[in-house]
């Protein structure tokens, strides 16, 4: 039953979306939209709808961009162009690295979607009058612009954070199908696969509308992971984004496995069983149950608090899963064949030395340890790691919270830990 709900909502989806091209089309050729910034326009939908001379749409991009031939998006732009999201400058130019604007996006977003559209008034006093208005009314009607996000005023003109640009977009993701509602929910206490949740550049409210479109690939991030949600955004990576969010908006949320990680992540404290073979036995708790109590070490050498396991798939001996290369760096030491562990952990010595053996052997397996992370990747990612003099970090009496590493094996495996008032958590595999 479940199965069949599924595919009535992505067939009646994909009927809508392509009822919605056929309007926007018909639209196009009849009226056309001229979108102004400044003293120079961006051409009609109807001339780039009606100008290629008889040698194709994508030749007419490549034609009437000077701009666009050997840039890194030129294929993007090309295929964007081609499904009318956008168009270009009456000077002949796309310019793909200029920023864009609230008012640019809401227009090129407003043609992007397949959802229905709701009859809406226009919330802001500023926008009254200004080009985009229409499109930015029909975004706040399909609940992608949340009214309440802009108190001072829309203000169109003003450029577009990468952050707005992912939100709205996500809030298309959860109008679009109940599976990205429930995927929302389940990410809020997620762990972003970015450096910037190591930093405070990340607000809390912000995780989940990051999740959705990390972890659907409508954004992947810069070289180094980070999302830069405060930046602003050019022409070309929205128009890469848009295309992707097209192939997203109204499919099921669970397709896709870097979203499952980061929401098994968020509900249970861990991706374990996501990213590997293991399963929780029968009467095992979650890790973010047992991140309610103290774990005593039985060896009495300390008290320790878990908050997180995250695993990296690394049995094919190349890392794997959403969170590799934030906790793998490329001369990291790895474990191929295996799984390795990264655990966030709070702990407070009860002996005088720092010692790592004697805490180890306070753990009845190996499912935790007390090995450090990759001390260069630690600190280029922001993690706490146990440092080379581990007595600079863990001192008697005092809590400190950072991150371990273990491994576990790929077959045949059974670990598990157990809190002071008897939650237990186990897992094995075959």
């Amino acid at each position: 039953m479940i199965r069949l709900k599924k595919k009535m909502r992505l067939a009646d989806s994909k009927s809508k979306r392509n009822v919605l091209i056929v309007g926007l089309l018909t639209t196009a050729l009849l009226a056309g939209t001229l979108l102004t910034t400044g003293t120079v326009g961006l051409m009609s939908t109807v001339e780039a709808a009606t100008s290629t001379n008889g040698a194709g749409t994508t030749a007419s991009a490549l034609t009437k961009f000077k701009d666009i031939k050997g840039h890194w998006a030129q294929a993007t732009i090309v295929k964007a162009y081609d499904k009318n999201l956008i168009s270009g400058y009456q000077d002949g130019t796309f310019r793909p690295n200029a920023k864009i604007t609230r008012g640019e996006y809401a227009t090129l977003l407003s043609r992007a979607t397949s959802l229905e559209k709701v009859q809406g008034e226009n919330p802001f006093a500023d926008l009254k009058g200004h080009w985009s208005e229409s499109a930015v009314t029909q975004l706040v009607g399909q609940g992608f612009i949340n009214a309440n996000d802009y108190p001072k005023g829309f203000n169109p003109n003003a450029e577009l954070t990468r952050y707005e640009m992912m939100k709205w977009i996500a809030n298309g993701l959860i109008k679009s199908g109940t599976s990205f509602k429930d995927a929302f929910d389940d990410s809020k206490n997620t762990l972003l696969p970015t450096p910037e949740v190591n930093r405070g550049t990340i607000r809390a409210e912000q995780i989940p509308y990051l999740a959705l479109v990390r972890g659907t690939g409508i954004v992947g991030g810069f070289e180094d992971g980070s999302l830069k949600p405060a930046d602003p955004t050019t022409r070309a990576e929205v128009s890469a984004i848009l295309l992707r969010y097209m192939d997203v908006e109204g499919t099921d949320a669970e397709k896709y496995s870097d979203l499952n990680e980061m929401r098994e992540v968020g509900t249970t404290g861990t991706n374990l069983t996501t990213i590997s073979n293991y399963f929780y036995t029968k009467n095992s708790v979650t890790v973010s149950d047992l991140s309610k109590g103290d774990i005593t070490l039985s060896n009495n050498s300390g008290i320790l608090r878990l908050h997180r396991i995250i695993v990296v798939d690394v049995t094919k001996g190349t890392p794997k899963g959403v969170y590799s290369s934030l906790f793998i760096g490329p001369d990291s030491i790895q474990f191929p064949g295996s799984y390795m562990t990264f655990a966030d952990i709070s702990f407070t010595s009860n002996i005088e030395k720092s010692n790592l053996l004697a805490f180890s052997g306070g753990l009845d397996s190996a499912l935790l340890r007390f090995n450090r992370m990759d001390v260069k990747h630690a600190e280029k990612n922001g993690f706490i790691t146990i440092p080379e003099m581990s007595s600079n970090l863990i001192k008697k009496d005092v809590k400190k919270r950072f991150w371990t590493s273990s491994v576990l094996v790929a077959k045949g495996g059974s670990y598990y830990i157990k809190a002071n008032n008897n939650d237990l958590v186990q897992i094995q595999n075959m």
